[in-house]
């Protein structure tokens, strides 16, 4: 019942982003250029709920952790992303580690994305036995979200909010989880100026 729930809770998310993703792009001006950078690094804290009841947990775990990405960018509006992130709680440690076609839209200041993620994901169980600390898992993963990123200055740029709903495979069993991540990208080497609309 709670993981059917928990699947309700994602779908309900990944919903509310794409509205939020839309009423930005349709409700803002499209008037001004945009200097695209060749290398957009991320960094930033992160939120992750993780869907520990396959697991034998009561409930859904919170952690907390980080979110890092270095991204290429091909054209003012596909890109290629190595994406990685590390999150613990109380008894859980998930890593995942991952690529990701990113495809932008870019306005005045603004740049919105979606992305498709796919790579691994590292799962460990830290339950105390007499012989071991805990237990490990390596799997499958993959998934997909966006997020709204705000230019501070041509160099710095305010991630306000990335969103990924995260399938993984760990321990023989699948897992739904939500990351919602916020920090800072680097820009590095620019290209060329986006068209004016």
């Amino acid at each position: 019942m709670r993981n059917v729930r928990g699947r309700a809770l994602a779908a309900r998310v990944l919903v509310w982003a794409a509205l939020a993703t839309s009423v930005i792009v349709f409700g803002s001006s499209f008037a001004t250029g945009q200097q695209v950078s060749r290398w957009d690094v991320f960094g930033g804290a992160s939120y992750l709920r993780f869907d520990s009841t396959p697991l034998g947990f009561a409930g859904n775990s919170n952690l907390t952790g980080w979110n890092a990405a270095l991204a290429f960018n091909i054209t003012d509006a596909l890109s290629v992303a190595v994406d990685g992130s590390g999150h613990s709680g109380n008894q859980i440690t998930a890593y995942n580690y991952m690529v990701a076609p990113q495809y932008s839209y870019r306005w005045e200041r603004s740049r919105v994305f979606g992305q498709f993620l796919f790579g691994k994901a590292q799962n460990t169980v830290n339950i105390v036995q007499p012989t071991r600390g805990g237990f490990e898992s390596v799997g499958m993963a993959y998934g997909g979200g966006g997020g709204y990123d705000w230019d501070l200055t041509s160099r710095f740029t305010l991630r306000a909010v990335q969103v990924d709903y995260l399938h993984t495979h760990t321990f023989g069993l699948t897992q739904g989880d939500i990351r919602v991540s916020a920090g800072v990208v680097v820009h590095f080497g620019r290209t060329h100026k986006t068209r004016r609309l």
